[in-house]
């Protein structure tokens, strides 16, 4: 897996160098920061990209990621970094490096561009041509036969937040209700 890891605080560094400097030393700068705050993250299985984090965001629609939260629980094993997918069967999913391992629950991140139509054989019309939702807000996150999707209609983190409540919601509506799910 490969992305940067920035804090919030380094982040604002670099908006703040952009006015001064040239993004080959505001990269150099922000990695010298990260690895001052977080070390060596490949060790954990997390390997940065050979394009810089303020050039990445310039030229590519990627970000950096800004959760130190979640790597926290990374270095204490709470959270484990597996290889990319290889196959998925029912709720076994089988990883590039041939393992496999059971899941209680599958969610699928896409990142920042949608490939959904791509994998997904049937949405039940949830997921539009540009795999974005179909339907529009506020109705967009629901679909059939337990199929939901969460921050697919340009809403940012708060509106991928809002879907993940009503998701949540809906959810344990069906659990305490199971004959009418």
């Amino acid at each position: 897996m490969q992305f940067h890891l920035v804090t919030k605080e380094i982040w604002n560094v670099a908006m703040t160098l952009y006015r001064y400097l040239p993004l080959w030393l505001i990269d150099r700068i922000v990695l010298f920061m990260c690895s001052v705050v977080f070390g060596d993250t490949s060790r954990y299985g997390l390997r940065r990209p050979a394009i810089g984090p303020f050039s990445m965001k310039i030229h590519t629609p990627a970000y950096p990621v800004v959760d130190v939260g979640t790597y926290a629980k990374i270095k204490t094993g709470e959270i484990q970094v597996l290889p990319a997918m290889k196959t998925v069967d029912g709720n076994v999913v089988e990883f590039a490096d041939g393992k496999r391992h059971p899941f209680d629950a599958i969610v699928f991140a896409t990142g920042y561009r949608s490939t959904t139509k791509k994998w997904l054989k049937s949405d039940d019309g949830l997921i539009g041509e540009d795999g974005m939702a179909r339907r529009s807000y506020p109705e967009h996150w629901k679909g059939e036969n337990g199929l939901y999707c969460a921050g697919m209609v340009r809403r940012g983190l708060y509106g991928s937040c809002e879907d993940a409540e009503s998701i949540a919601e809906d959810i344990s509506k069906k659990k305490k209700k199971p004959d009418q799910a």
